[in-house]
């Protein structure tokens, strides 16, 4: 809002030169009085500052904050970090806004039925949940995924700022990048890693970035990977974007192998073969055959290629227990459901039920958590069917719009981020917590969307 509107500022000024001495004295006889000071302060900024453009800028923050999570904390209060802390004032300042923009939100209508129809789903099942703080937990993540979807919605909607997006994910997964590479050459860790903690004959040289869960990086690093190799291969100079991403994709390849996740590699592995041949075509085929000696040299006579090679075959072949243990959860997870009458045990207790099933009797500490490594079994088993149908809607959503794209040229991208996400649901143990992931899934509906009304005006 202008200064321009205000009549006499010198009085203005005055006035609040009063108001402040004011509460200054009233302060000394009722301490209390000072807590109005701020607020007077926020209410002078809100009134001058243009709100529209703190919304903005607070959106790229948020982003910043929800990639780098804990490193961005209250040191010793890992959970207290600047992404749960900027969401409140966020949410406010998005509502308060003069300029908040329906109509560009309309078009995403069934998605916000969707996510709010999942949402009250958690909330109802509150109601026979055994334990309601963990159903409360539950629900709060819900909620902070209808609010990444939300701000997606409302941010991405111009060339601009998916362009300001894709190249924050590039350096993102730049950094993640050079961090594993430390990690995995030098057995040096980030504090919050944690190779830190678990101790294993593989631990010391497996990196997990900016995150703790060496699975978690792999996923990450698999579903940005497609934004961050379209950036580079769409430079202006075009060379140096060839060698960055020649050299971002290899990187990649090491990195993710040496995490030893199954899923990671696959989900990578369709990634790398897709935007090498959308982007070369008939002569990615022929790079093929002539880097295929090559490559099978490197993989069979030297100790890097060798060492790739066997991280892979015991990753596929040597997690005999691992792939058992899972598919027992999955059993027991499958009883949950049966038992429950498909209708939920209430919204995040799965893993405390999963834990007495495994140990035969109740427990009631905060340990008592077994995770079920099944995204959509859990979710039928925390909040029923009727739940689950509303969640698996707007994945379902999105392949159909995906097909709708008609002939656009970057179709793959929204493609590979959905597959990297339906991965990371039954590889790792959790991924309602995983921030990244869900933005990921509304920057693909945006991209999606964005695309598709380009397309219709083009024609």
């Amino acid at each position: 809002m202008s200064t321009n509107k205000l009549k006499n500022p010198t009085l203005i000024k005055f006035c609040y030169i009063a108001i402040g001495g004011a509460l200054g004295i009233l302060g000394a006889l009722l301490p209390w009085m000072y807590a109005i000071i701020p607020l007077l302060c926020i209410g002078i900024a809100v009134y001058y500052v243009d709100i529209k453009k703190i919304v903005e800028i607070l959106f790229w923050v948020v982003v910043v904050a929800m990639f780098l999570g804990a490193y961005l904390s209250v040191p010793g209060h890992e959970s207290i970090y600047l992404f749960r802390l900027l969401l409140p004032i966020h949410v406010f300042l998005l509502l308060i806004t003069q300029d908040f923009d329906i109509e560009n939100l309309k078009k995403y209508r069934a998605y916000f039925i969707l996510l709010l129809l999942y949402f009250v789903a958690s909330i109802l099942s509150l109601c026979w949940a055994g334990s309601v703080t963990l159903g409360i937990r539950y629900s709060y993540f819900i909620f902070e995924i209808c609010y990444l979807f939300v701000i997606c919605f409302y941010h991405l909607n111009s060339e601009k700022q998916f362009m300001r997006l894709f190249q924050l994910i590039t350096i993102f997964f730049s950094l993640n990048l050079v961090v594993g590479i430390i990690e995995t050459i030098l057995g040096w860790h980030l504090p919050l890693s944690g190779s830190n903690v678990y101790i294993t004959t593989t631990s010391q040289f497996q990196p997990t970035g900016f995150l703790f869960n060496t699975n978690d990086y792999a996923l990450l690093l698999a579903i940005l990977y497609p934004v961050a190799a379209n950036y580079l291969l769409e430079f202006k100079r075009k060379n140096l974007g060839l060698i960055l991403y020649i050299v971002v994709t290899v990187m990649t390849i090491y990195v993710v192998v040496s995490t030893y996740s199954r899923i990671g590699m696959l989900a990578i592995g369709i990634s790398i073969l897709t935007i090498f041949f959308f982007q070369f075509k008939e002569k990615g085929i022929i790079i093929c055959l002539l880097q295929a000696p090559i490559f099978l040299t490197i993989a069979v006579f030297s100790s890097f290629g060798k060492n790739l090679t066997d991280i892979i075959y015991s990753s596929f072949t040597g997690k005999g227990t691992s792939t058992s243990a899972r598919g027992h959860l999955y059993e027991l997870l499958i009883q949950i459901i049966q038992d429950s009458h498909f209708i939920g045990i209430g919204a995040g207790n799965v893993p405390r039920q999963l834990n007495t099933l495994l140990i035969g009797y109740a427990e009631d500490s905060s340990e008592a958590y077994v995770t079920g490594h099944n995204f959509w079994l859990e979710t039928i088993g925390n909040i029923g069917v009727i739940g689950f149908i509303f969640c698996i809607g707007i994945f379902t959503l999105y392949i159909i719009q995906l097909l709708y794209m008609k002939s656009s040229g970057k179709w793959h991208l929204p493609l590979l981020i959905w597959i990297s996400f339906m991965g990371a649901s039954i590889a790792l143990s959790t991924i309602l917590e995983k921030r990244f992931l869900w933005f990921m899934i509304a920057f693909g509906i945006c991209y999606i969307k964005y695309h598709s009304k380009k397309e219709i005006r083009n024609e």
